[in-house]
């Protein structure tokens, strides 16, 4: 199969800043709607005046002085990191960068060891949260750098076959949507951001899913629009995943095949972020909020969440 990277990438760019943890355990912390928008705000201002002066969003690969800021989110930021250790990573490194704190052996071996750099850990804290809970802009050059560096350049022998590939394509299918929540969010609130998931969420998905090839959709037990209603298969794993995260233990996804035709089902867990629009009205959920919510979706189930909790679940299927 031919490579997408590139030209995907730059879709991406062309959307904004990526929201990448709606929906998920990133963070792993409770902030309000107000509290976590000033942080993501002051993270974002912090690193336009410290940070990307050497850490380019746009440099040339050729130009550059250091790696751009989605390279160092590469490699300190996983699924499972949370923000307190992100601050202390940034900030130990910073205030005394050494080889071995560095995570970055190949950046370290182009540029050199950074300067130190006099942020507060208030400040760094800001920057955490803005790498966990978005995705930097990236050069357009990146994606193909990286994937080439790292050993993932995607090949016509890419295994189709496996769960991971499907939960690659349910991944970019989430950054887009993200992307545009968090415009809308920034813009124009939390109840604002409401008329986006009513009028382009499942617009962009199914835009998603024809450019890769493939038929995506999100479903739950509890949907908001109707249209995302589990059907029973889809509500059997919903009830197995349910009972697996009631015990502590991690969420695997699901993999069907029939016919050449592949499956896949890849869980949806609550975090902070999802709480303003699914969390108990009039304490996380705005009373502005509710007011849009009960005339977009006047039958709204998908209320009354917590954090750490099934929302519900991505179901892709392709061609093996």
């Amino acid at each position: 199969m031919k490579s997408r990277s590139p030209f995907l990438f730059v879709f991406f760019i062309a959307l904004g800043f990526m929201y990448l943890n709606s929906c998920s355990n990133a963070g792993n912390e409770e902030l309000s709607e107000t509290a976590l928008n000033a942080s993501l705000s002051r993270g974002l201002s912090i690193m336009e005046k410290q940070c990307f002066s050497c850490h380019s969003p746009d440099a040339g690969q050729e130009q550059r002085v250091a790696p751009p800021m989605i390279a160092v989110k590469r490699h300190y930021v996983d699924e499972n990191t949370t923000v307190a250790e992100l601050t202390t990573a940034i900030h130990d490194y910073i205030n005394e960068p050494t080889e071995e704190k560095s995570k970055m052996p190949g950046a370290r071996e182009r540029f050199g060891m950074m300067p130190k750099l006099a942020l507060s850990e208030v400040e760094v804290e800001d920057i955490a949260r803005y790498l966990i809970h978005t995705e930097i802009e990236a050069p357009g050059w990146f994606e193909e750098h990286y994937q080439k560096e790292h050993g993932k350049q995607e090949t016509a022998e890419v295994d189709k076959s496996t769960a991971a590939y499907g939960k690659s394509l349910a991944l970019a299918t989430k950054s887009v949507l993200g992307s545009n929540l968090l415009h809308a969010i920034q813009s124009k609130g939390t109840a604002g951001a409401v008329e986006f998931c009513n009028t382009r969420a499942i617009h962009l998905t199914d835009s998603m899913a024809e450019f890769q090839g493939a038929d995506i959709k999100r479903v739950s037990d509890q949907p908001r629009n109707p249209n995302n209603q589990a059907n029973e298969q889809e509500l059997e794993y919903i009830r197995e995943a349910k009972e697996h995260l009631s015990r502590g233990e991690d969420l695997k996804p699901h993999l069907l095949e029939s016919d050449g035709q592949m499956t896949g089902y890849y869980p949806i867990v609550t975090n902070e972020m999802c709480l303003q629009c699914h969390g108990t009205p009039n304490e996380q959920v705005a009373e502005a909020t509710l007011d849009v919510l009960e005339e977009k979706y006047p039958g709204d189930k998908a209320l009354g969440y917590v954090s750490n909790q099934l929302r519900g679940i991505w179901v892709v299927n392709w061609e093996r």
